[in-house]
């Protein structure tokens, strides 16, 4: 027999394994987050981009937080 409601919830807490903004990744996944709008942050990628050591996909996917 099933124990009423408040008896079987259990709360999950979020866990993120991995920090969502590093020194070395400063784009993430999450496409409502500010760091894809800002130009301190997209300024470099576009330079390296500029300079020929990106392709405009692998600056593109940067941005975006999907390059690995």
């Amino acid at each position: 027999m099933l124990q009423p409601y408040g008896d079987n919830f259990v709360p999950v807490i979020p866990v993120l394994d991995e920090p969502q903004h590093t020194a070395t990744q400063q784009f993430c996944a999450d496409p409502t987050c500010g760091c894809h709008e800002e130009p301190a942050l997209i300024d470099p990628v576009n330079q390296q981009y500029v300079d020929g050591l990106l392709t405009a996909e692998e600056a593109s996917r940067i941005i975006q937080g999907r390059q690995v």
